[in-house]
């Protein structure tokens, strides 16, 4: 039992972070080929992309219920933990989780039917800590007298890390000259891994006098993989960060719709995977049970530490188990509305949602983004993130010649280390070449570049079918015609109405059958 509190512990002092995905990088539409991570149906302007390890791609995401100022507090020269102030910030159910990632290479190419093909990997360390505030308080406060005839309902409590690297293969294709669908299939290498299972159940409840406890758990498992070798103690960290027998698979999926030339949704589901652990396995496991303590016999306390390990501390032996065992990335989900205002003016509502350890965690946000020539994009949001209050957050994407560079937070104003909760910060430079002679849209920034799809090439200009050179707004620009003849089709004209009158004449008959 002590090394799982101590692992849970030590997780959760460590992941102060959370793991939803920049709505304020999301913005930007097809600004970007890194904007295709979060939906697949995005297809940004460009012929050839690459991106190089590192350099292109690098995310952090924080989210915590409480800020240090609001866990921690300064006495002379020691920091102590602050448990009331802690416990005041709390909500009923909080998390504490992470997400990094860096992008190791990407590549894509456009054909010229408008299909985007690519591959990427990513490197990527999550982690999320799920908890409820009544069991904060059990823990660290006078939890028995507190919750009284009370459940204290631990199933509400959640772990999941997992270290891991993915390649994908993805394709975004037009389907017609309104939709755009996605779709990426990710190999997935794990390397290390702690988990609860999903399903544990746990139930305190203070019976009667405030010293008797009635307790019952189910499936309380704390599954490990890959931590030895992370302490050298065995195996070859280098082969094993290479490559190994933890794999997996997970799918990304997006569609794109143009609803019409003001209006356009967008939704992806990014995620859907699982990794089967194998290597390096250790859990530890807390048999089914149900008991009742009472407290310890005051009149005989002759051997008081037998007689604690006999009536409670046997209750939490754990067995130790080497069985391989599979854990489900946590899946993300976004959709998203816009309104093109003008053809450089794009306004968004977009909605989240993130499945972790059976637990929903939404977030919402609204934001306008402009783009200024062909250079410059830049959005301004208002986010509103799990268990936080509303946020400012800002992206650009800047490109010169070959070479893009972007940068999203989703806090942007009075944020303070000490003081904050959550933030959410990318940036990353890669390489854009060609533009494959690409329609500009009439108004969206995110609509897909669908250059090859039939009709989208040619016009009508009186009556005669004409090739488009390109689009400005809601204009066509086409190539200089010949000027018409116009009196020569004029003398044509009248020749053939004055030949039709006088055959109408020629041809009239009168009463007797004769001309």
């Amino acid at each position: 039992m002590r090394k799982i509190t101590a692992t849970i512990l030590f997780l959760a002092s460590l992941l102060s972070l959370n793991a939803q995905t920049s709505l304020s990088f999301q913005h930007l539409g097809n600004a970007t080929f890194q904007n295709n991570l979060i939906n697949p149906s995005l297809i940004p302007e460009g012929k050839f992309f690459l991106g190089l390890p590192v350099l292109s791609g690098v995310h952090a995401n924080v989210n915590n219920k409480f800020s240090y100022n609001e866990g921690f507090t300064v006495e002379s020269t020691r920091t102590l933990i602050d448990v009331p102030k802690i416990i005041g910030n709390l909500q009923g159910q909080n998390m504490v989780s992470t997400k990094v990632g860096v992008n190791l290479l990407h590549l894509g190419y456009k054909l010229k039917s408008g299909v985007l093909l690519s591959f990427v990997a990513n490197e990527r360390v999550e982690a999320d800590f799920l908890y409820s505030k009544e069991l904060v308080q059990y823990v660290f406060t006078d939890g028995n007298s507190a919750f009284l005839n009370q459940d204290i309902k631990i199933s509400r409590i959640g772990l999941t890390a997992s270290h891991f690297r993915e390649f994908g293969l993805g394709i975004a294709a037009p389907v017609n000259d309104q939709l755009t669908v996605g779709l990426r299939g990710k190999f997935l290498v794990g390397f290390g891994n702690a988990s609860l299972p999903g399903n544990t159940t746990a139930t305190l409840n203070s019976n009667g006098e405030a010293f008797q406890i009635d307790a019952e758990w189910k499936n309380a498992t704390l599954r490990t993989s890959g931590f030895d070798i992370y302490d050298e103690t065995v195996g070859d960290i280098n082969s094993h960060l290479v490559m190994n027998g933890n794999t997996g698979f997970a799918l990304d999926i997006g569609g794109t719709y143009e609803l019409n030339r003001y209006y356009t949704i967008t939704g992806s589901l990014v995620d859907v995977g699982f990794i089967n652990w194998k290597e390096n396995i250790k859990s530890y496991t807390l048999a089914d049970t149900t008991f009742n303590y009472s407290g310890v016999d005051l009149e005989n306390l002759d051997d008081i530490e037998q007689t604690l390990e006999d009536s409670l501390f046997s209750k939490f032996e754990t067995t130790d188990t080497f069985d391989p065992y599979k854990s489900w990335l946590p899946a993300t989900a976004y959709g998203s509305w816009i309104y093109h205002y003008s053809p450089k003016t794009d306004i968004y509502v977009t909605v989240g949602s993130r499945w972790v350890q059976r637990q929903f965690k939404m977030m919402y946000g609204g934001g306008i983004t402009q783009k200024f020539g062909k250079a410059f994009t830049g959005s301004i949001s208002v986010t509103k993130l799990p268990q936080q209050f509303f946020n400012v957050g800002a992206a650009i994407a800047v490109k010169g010649g070959p070479v893009q560079m972007y940068m999203a937070a989703d806090q942007v104003i009075n944020f303070s280390v000490p003081d904050a909760k959550a933030f959410d910060f990318r940036f990353g430079m890669s390489f854009a070449f060609g533009n494959n002679k690409e329609k500009e849209d009439k108004s969206s920034l995110t609509r897909s570049t669908n250059s090859g799809a039939r009709g989208l090439d040619t016009n009508v200009f009186l009556g005669k079918k004409v090739k488009t050179k390109k689009r400005d707004g809601i204009y066509s620009i086409i190539k200089r015609q010949k000027k018409r003849d116009v009196k020569n089709k004029r003398s044509k004209r009248e020749g053939d109405v004055q030949k039709k009158s006088l055959n109408g004449r020629s041809g009239k008959k009168n009463a007797n059958g004769t001309e």
